[in-house]
C-alpha cells in the first residue's frame, strides 16, 4: 500500500503539487500568527494584550479563509483523480482500501506542506513584524520568535484541515461505481450535504449574533466585529454554493448573447457544467474580495478614512489570508489545467482555431473572477448596510479595495489559464488527448 500511495503522488504530481502549495501557504500564515502569540506570551503587560487582540483577529481571518480554500482545493484534488480511483477498483482494490489510500495521501501531503510552510515562515517573521508595527514603537521593539512548540500546533492544524477537507471526496471516490466514474470525466458535485447545511447555518447564526451586539457599541470598538461580517458571509455563501452557483453563472453569463462570441459560449458552459472545478476556483476569490472590501467598509462605517489605514496594519491583518485565498484560486486552475487542455484540444480537433481556444480560456478566467466579485461584493455590500444601520453613516470605502483585489486576481488567473493553453496548442492534438 505504501508503494501505491507514493507512486500515485508522483504520477499525479501536477494535481498534488497544488494541494501541497496550499498546505504550505496555510502553514506559513498560521506560523506568523503563532509567532505573534508566542511573542505576546514572552512580552507580557500591555504589549501582550495588544498582540493578543491583533493576532486573534488575524487568526479568525486565517481560519475562515483556510477552511474555505483548503476544503475546496483538497476536494478538487480527489475529484480530478476520480477515474484513476475507478481503475483501482476494477483491478481489485476494495472501496475501503481506496478510501484509506486517498486519506493517507492527503495526510502525507498536509504534513509535508505544513512542515515546509513553517520553515518558510522562520526568515519572514522578524521583517514582517518590524514592517507591520513600524508605527507602534512599543511593539516594534519586541523580538518575534517562532519555536518548535509554536510550529507543531500549526502543522497539526494544517494536517487536520487538509485531511478532513478531503474526507468527503475520499468517501465519494470509494463508493462511486467504477463504471460511472469512467463514464463521467468529472462527476458533478452540486448536492448539499449535512456538513454544508450545519456549517452554513452555524456561520449565519454567528453573523446574527455579531450584528445583535452592534447597537449601542462605541465607534471605537465597532470596527473589529464589523470586519468579521464580510468574510463570515463569504463562508455562508461557500457552504450554500451547490444550491445556486451553477445557476448564478448561467444567469449572468447569459447577458452576453450566444451569437456574440463562440468563445464565451464555450467558457460559459464549461464553467457551469464542471461545478466542482468552478467552485474550487470561485470560492477562494470570493473570500479574497470579501476580506479586502469588508476591512475598509468596516473602518469606513466607523469614520476611519481609507487613507489613514497604514500599509503595515493592512498587510498584518489581510496579507496572509489574501495570499492564501488568491494562491488557492491559482492552484486550482493549475491543478485542473491538464483537464482544461484536453477539453480545448477537443475544440481544436472539431475545427476550432487557436484564437478561439485561447479566447475561450481567457473567457473562463473572466467568468471565475466576475462571479467571485458578485458574491464577495454582495458580502461587502451587506457589511456596508449593517455598518450604516449600526453607526448611522453610509460609506463606499469597500468598493475600491474589492475591485483592486479582483483586478489582481484576474491578471493571475489569465496567466494561469492562457499560458498553459498556449503551450498545449504547440503539441499535437492526439498527444494532448492520449492520456485521457
Amino acid at each position: 500500500m505504501l508503494r501505491l500511495i507514493f507512486s500515485d503522488l508522483v504520477a499525479n504530481a501536477r494535481i498534488w503539487l497544488g494541494a501541497l502549495l496550499i498546505a504550505a501557504a496555510t502553514a506559513t500564515v498560521g506560523a506568523v500568527v503563532a509567532s505573534d502569540i508566542q511573542t505576546a506570551v514572552a512580552a507580557g503587560g500591555n504589549e501582550a494584550l495588544a498582540l493578543y487582540g491583533i493576532s486573534g483577529t488575524v487568526a479568525v481571518f486565517t481560519l475562515i479563509t483556510a477552511l474555505i480554500v483548503v476544503g475546496a482545493v483538497t476536494d478538487l484534488t480527489v475529484t480530478l483523480q476520480q477515474r484513476g480511483y475507478a481503475l483501482w477498483q476494477l483491478v481489485g482494490l476494495r472501496p475501503g482500501l481506496v478510501r484509506l489510500v486517498v486519506t493517507a495521501q492527503l495526510f502525507v501531503v498536509s504534513l509535508l506542506g505544513g512542515a515546509v510552510g513553517c520553515l518558510l515562515a522562520v526568515p519572514l517573521v522578524q521583517p514582517l513584524f518590524r514592517y507591520a508595527f513600524s508605527t507602534s514603537p512599543e511593539l516594534a521593539g519586541l523580538t518575534p520568535t517562532l519555536t518548535p512548540a509554536g510550529a507543531v500546533p500549526v502543522v497539526l492544524f494544517v494536517a487536520v484541515v487538509v485531511t478532513v477537507g478531503g474526507f468527503r471526496g475520499a468517501g465519494r471516490a470509494a463508493r462511486t461505481p467504477p463504471i460511472q466514474s469512467l463514464r463521467e470525466v468529472e462527476p458533478p458535485d452540486r448536492r448539499m450535504t449535512v456538513a454544508r447545511w450545519l456549517g452554513g447555518v452555524a456561520t449565519l447564526l454567528v453573523v446574527a449574533a455579531i450584528v445583535s451586539t452592534l447597537p449601542g457599541t462605541g465607534l471605537d470598538t465597532m470596527a473589529v466585529p464589523l470586519m468579521l461580517i464580510s468574510p463570515l458571509l463569504a463562508g455562508v455563501l461557500a457552504a450554500f454554493g451547490p444550491l445556486f452557483l451553477a445557476r448564478l453563472v448561467r444567469a449572468w453569463t447569459s447577458l452576453v448573447p450566444v451569437t456574440a462570441s463562440a468563445a464565451w459560449y464555450l467558457a460559459r458552459n464549461s464553467t457551469a457544467t464542471n461545478a466542482a472545478r468552478s467552485t474550487a476556483t470561485i470560492s477562494p476569490l470570493m473570500v479574497a474580495v470579501a476580506l479586502a472590501g469588508g476591512l475598509y467598509a468596516a473602518n469606513g462605517a466607523v469614520g476611519v478614512p481609507s487613507g489613514s489605514l497604514s500599509t503595515g496594519s493592512v498587510v498584518l491583518l489581510l496579507g496572509g489570508p489574501l495570499l492564501l485565498a488568491v494562491l488557492g484560486a491559482v492552484a486550482t486552475v493549475f491543478m485542473s489545467s491538464r483537464r482544461r487542455e484536453r477539453e480545448l484540444a477537443l475544440i481544436t480537433a472539431a475545427g476550432g482555431s487557436s484564437a478561439l481556444v485561447l479566447t475561450a480560456a481567457a473567457a473562463e478566467a473572466v467568468i471565475y473572477v466576475v462571479t467571485a466579485l458578485l458574491l464577495g461584493g454582495s458580502a461587502v455590500a451587506v457589511t456596508t448596510a449593517i455598518g450604516a444601520w449600526a453607526a448611522g453613516a453610509w460609506t463606499a470605502a469597500g468598493a475600491l479595495p474589492a475591485l483592486t483585489v479582483t483586478a489582481l486576481a484576474l491578471v493571475l488567473l489569465l496567466a494561469a489559464t492562457v499560458l498553459p493553453t498556449a503551450t498545449a496548442l504547440r503539441q499535437e492534438v492526439p498527444r494532448v488527448l492520449a492520456p485521457e
